[in-house]
Order: structure tokens, then C-alpha cells, then sequence
């Protein structure tokens, strides 16, 4: 029997983060969760998934960063029969209905490859603090990509045979390996947002894109520069914004995303 959908989490010292995403993952659709433990110590246990699905523990002897770890669950879902490659962080929530939701659209749009979905964001305690909206049509995404990242990692479902086509995650893009993938399909293939939400994500000060923001900034720079467009004013715009992060404090950033709600998608 063919497997569908493999669910990949990455995990590095966050055992209860992990419990608490997959104690809540939706059950509507089966996934085979396979979690990449990055070099832990003390090592990652395996935690309980609901029925019906299944949970695979791997292990990286020594911590590498994300993009190995992720590399590392993805050669192995590749030597499955996987059809489709969906991701989660520990600490994040799948809202119900999201896989069903990502699931349909990939079935019912042949010509994608990806699709994402809009998120909220909560502090440690569960408190929202602010929604994040991203372009849900191709032509819009094709465009925004050259000023930011139209996907939230944990947030989107991809099909497993463009990895095939494509490569997996770059490993010269420290903080950023999924905005440099990201980028590469949407270069020659059709991806996509749902409109509606899919995921919540933990703000967590620990996380890469506070402990490692100016590295992640820095990397983002070096891919908007891979795949400038001197023909596109989004190229113009991605690497300004990008040099003036380098230097505005991240509070600030958060805090003017609070208040616009990211209306605009400019941040």
C-alpha cells in the first residue's frame, strides 16, 4: 500500500514542545510522523501520537542544525512511498482540518507542488500576539518571494517528486534553508496559500528567528541576491528591507507587526 502523507519534525532539546504538537495533531487524515531527534542530549523519547497515526523516531548522533536534520528525514521518507511531505516544528499546533485542507488542494490542483496557510502567533503561555497573512495565489507569491518569504515552515505540504526534480534543503543558508527551497520551487513550479489558517506557532526567544536573527537575515540577503531580478521592483525592495533589519531591533519588528497585523505583508 502506498503511504500518503509524512508529517517531519525536526526536534533539538524540546521534549515538551514535542509532546504538545503531537498530542494535538488532527486525526481526520493518517500521517506517519517521522521525528529527527538533532543530537539531544539527553536523547529525544518517543512520544505517544494519536490513532491512526504513526510515529518514526530518527537520531542524529551529533547536533548538526536544522537543515541536516531535516535532510536527514527527508532521504529517509524519500526511500518510502510517500506522496507528500508536510512539516510541523515542536511547540507548533495544527489546527484542525489542516491536513484534509492541504490534502484536497494538492489532489485537486495537480499543477502544485506546494501549498501553505495563513498562521497566528502565541507567546510561550498560548497568548495570541499577532496573525500573519500570507499571498495565497501563484502570480502573488512569484512576485513577493523576491521581498520576503511567503511560507511559514511548520505551515505548508509539498509533493515528495519534487524533491526529485529539485534537491532538498541547501545547507549554505544557515536560518534561512526554507525560504532558499521555497524559492526554488516556486521558480519552476506552482505553489500556493490557503486562505485560511493551518498552524499556530510559539514565539519562542529560543527559536532561530530571534536567537538567530541576524544570521537568518544575512542568509535571506544572500538568497534574494541568488535569484535577483533587476526587472522587478520586489528585488529593489527585498534587499532594502533586508539591509535595514540588519539594524532595526527585533522588538520593534514584532511590535509594528502587533499593531498592523501584517496587513500590508511587508514584514
Amino acid at each position: 500500500m502506498k503511504e500518503r502523507i509524512a508529517l517531519l519534525v525536526p526536534v533539538y532539546k524540546n521534549q515538551l514542545g514535542l509532546e504538545r504538537s503531537l498530542s494535538t495533531l488532527p486525526t481526520e487524515v493518517p500521517l506517519d510522523v517521522v521525528v529527527v531527534d538533532d543530537g539531544s542530549e539527553p536523547p529525544i523519547s518517543q512520544p505517544k501520537v494519536p490513532e491512526p497515526h504513526r510515529i518514526f523516531l530518527l537520531r542524529l548522533q551529533q547536533n548538526q542544525g536544522i537543515e541536516h536534520a531535516l535532510n536527514y528525514g527527508l532521504k529517509w521518507i524519500l526511500e518510502g512511498k510517500y506522496e507528500y511531505v508536510a512539516r510541523l516544528d515542536a511547540g507548533d499546533i495544527a489546527l484542525p482540518g489542516r491536513f484534509t485542507k492541504q490534502l484536497r488542494f494538492l489532489e485537486s490542483h495537480p499543477d502544485y507542488v506546494l501549498v501553505g496557510g495563513q498562521v497566528r502567533f502565541v507567546d510561550i503561555l498560548g497568548r495570541e500576539v499577532f496573525r500573519e497573512r500570507f499571498p495565497t495565489e501563484y502570480k502573488d507569491i512569484r512576485r513577493i518571494m523576491h521581498t520576503r518569504n511567503c511560507f511559514i515552515h511548520p505551515a505548508v505540504m509539498w509533493r515528495t517528486a519534487v524533491l526529485r526534480e529539485i534537491g532538498l534543503y541547501s545547507d549554505q543558508y544557515k536560518a534561512a534553508e526554507d525560504f532558499e527551497l521555497f524559492f526554488r520551487m516556486a521558480r519552476r513550479y506552482k505553489v500556493a496559500n490557503l486562505d485560511e489558517y493551518v498552524v499556530q506557532c510559539e514565539v519562542n526567544p529560543t527559536g532561530i528567528s530571534l536567537s538567530k536573527r541576524r544570521r537568518q537575515v544575512s542568509s535571506r540577503l544572500r538568497v534574494m541576491l541568488r535569484y535577483f531580478d533587476p526587472w522587478k521592483r520586489e528585488s529593489w525592495l527585498g534587499i532594502l528591507k533586508n539591509i535595514l533589519l540588519l539594524y532595526i531591533p527585533v522588538a520593534w519588528v514584532q511590535t509594528l507587526k502587533t499593531k498592523l497585523e501584517n496587513k500590508r505583508g511587508w514584514l
